[in-house]
């Protein structure tokens, strides 16, 4: 069994305030919470450095809790929601990112057992890409595999080139033990990580190993730009 933290900070840089942005009548947070509740998970929590959040989860019946708002990085902060817990170290954690409302509810699942079956200490998703724009997309992370290792990731057109490696789109999604988490946060970020904003590779860099979980998700992506904003607007209009 696992909890889903969801880390939701308000001031995202590339799109401000989307997670308060509303598709179908419900801000994008809610939405990507009450895809999380219908998961096995023993709990669902938000993690926000927003009082807005905070009220709007809150006020829906579900669990939140108020982070500080200096923090590098969404696991960062829900790091400070376990210490404040005081969680076991071997405590399973799925890490859902507010801007994900697509995500499958299997997906979720899937990752959990991936993670518990295997003893892994850190995973994430990962998916085929859906078309070769978003290869070149700089708003898509790419991620290297070879079998369920992850071996890079970043945003660039790919320029790796050999049989036993697969370039796959990353899904926001994670999943780690409490006792990763604590010593990933003890680290200070890295150059590879401040220049990609990309948290795992704070990982990589210090020798960290991160297990990949391809899966088939057909509808499901992040909301990083006003394009994957107006795509989640005219999906729903059209289903």
């Amino acid at each position: 069994m696992y909890k889903i933290l969801i880390p939701a900070r308000l001031n995202s840089q590339r799109l401000k305030r989307k997670l308060l942005e509303k598709v179908d009548y419900k801000p994008i947070i809610q939405m990507t919470w009450e895809t999380c509740l219908k998961t096995k998970a023993k709990e669902v929590v938000i993690v926000t450095d927003s009082d807005e959040i905070f009220e709007l989860i809150s006020n829906l019946g579900g669990k939140a809790y108020k982070s500080r708002k200096e923090h590098n990085s969404g696991t960062d902060r829900i790091q400070e929601y376990v210490e404040e817990l005081k969680l076991s170290d071997d405590e399973l954690i799925v890490n859902v990112q507010g801007d994900e409302p697509m995500i499958e509810v299997e997906a979720i699942n899937k990752l959990g057992s991936f993670m518990a079956e295997n003893q892994f200490k850190y995973g994430t998703l990962a998916k085929d890409f859906d078309n070769d724009d978003h290869l070149i997309d700089t708003n898509k992370v790419k991620v290297l595999v070879d079998g369920n290792k992850g071996l890079d990731f970043f945003r660039t057109s790919p320029n790796y080139s050999h049989d036993s490696y697969k370039i796959l789109h990353h899904i926001g999604v994670y999943a780690f033990t409490v006792g990763f988490l604590n010593l990933f946060a003890k680290m200070p970020p890295t150059a590879n990580e401040e220049k990609l904003n990309l948290e795992q590779l704070r990982a990589l860099d210090n020798g960290l190993p991160i297990n990949v979980l391809e899966l088939e998700l057909k509808n499901s992506w992040g909301i990083d730009t006003k394009e994957d904003l107006k795509k989640l607007r005219e999906f729903f209009k059209s289903n």
